[in-house]
């Protein structure tokens, strides 16, 4: 695609109005927004700001997203903003198309904001100069499966919210449970955790605050976060006890994340004892 003005890429616009195009930000949030920190949450208010002239396209260059985050509180830098969006592009939040010059090499690249608030027994209304999907009639269905499952990989390509996905739309987010969960989560935690948290964003949610606190630590690149997996189940089992007892004033997650990055920090001490044991003796 050649880079140009925004009113150019407004066939991508999936939003009829401001209304539509908050609420589905709104749901999104609801369900991701818990795996975004302070700054990307930043960076994610700044790219909608800008995806309000085309509803949900924005074609401004990352240099001129990241200047407009300095104007609020505490600014971030641009690797935070392409943090923010490889995971709004993994949760399918947005879409990203690199544009090219005319001349050759890349340009700006179009940010395209996902609906996340398509009612389950409604369509979505189609845009323009869009070609209605031709769907396999029952009897069709039945004798050329392998035809079928080929469109719908190219519908989904194309369009989430199309027709044959309508039934993956109808299901809440909120309602897969653990058997959902993604394979970067691992079984072992899974296990632990699943029969005091059973829905797939709990047991993310969890995962996530163990991942921040490992980050936060600041390990050796030879000490992996599956290393110190021992270390951060029996952090949540701390915490499960600690709530049993009532002793938990704030919420479980909140708690659960301090309990982590206090046992990575003596397992970190630890690590550098063992590898230096004469180097804490002579700061002394």
């Amino acid at each position: 695609m050649k880079s140009g003005r925004i009113e150019q890429y407004k066939q991508y616009s999936q939003f009829s109005n401001l209304e539509e195009f908050n609420v589905s930000n709104k749901k999104a949030l609801e369900i991701h927004g818990h795996h975004f920190t302070k700054g990307e949450r930043i960076a994610f208010d700044v790219l909608t700001r800008f995806s309000v002239k085309v509803l949900g396209v924005c074609n401004a260059r990352i240099c001129k997203l990241v200047q407009a985050c300095q104007d609020t509180k505490g600014g971030i830098s641009r690797s935070t903003f392409e943090r923010m969006l490889r995971k709004a592009k993994s949760f399918g939040i947005i879409s990203i198309i690199h544009t090219v010059r005319e001349t050759g090499g890349y340009a700006h690249s179009v940010y395209i904001f996902n609906r996340f608030d398509t009612p389950n027994n409604e369509k979505l209304p189609e845009r323009k100069n869009s070609k209605k999907p031709q769907l396999p009639k029952p009897d069709e269905h039945k004798k050329q499966p392998e035809t079928h499952i080929v469109e719908t990989k190219t519908l989904k390509d194309k369009d989430l919210r199309q027709e044959e996905v309508k039934k993956i739309d109808q299901i809440d987010m909120n309602k897969l449970d653990h058997s959902f969960v993604p394979d970067y989560v691992p079984t072992p935690f899974i296990k632990v955790v699943k029969p005091f948290f059973n829905r797939a964003t709990e047991i993310c949610g969890l995962w996530n605050r163990a991942q921040i606190a490992y980050r936060s630590a600041k390990f050796a690149k030879d000490t992996s976060i599956d290393a110190l997996l021992p270390t951060i189940v029996h952090a949540f089992k701390q915490t499960v006890f600690r709530y049993k007892q009532k002793r938990i004033k704030s919420s479980f997650m909140p708690y659960f994340y301090g309990t982590v990055a206090n046992l990575l920090t003596v397992e970190k001490r630890k690590v550098v004892a063992e590898k230096d044991p004469w180097g804490r003796w002579l700061e002394g």
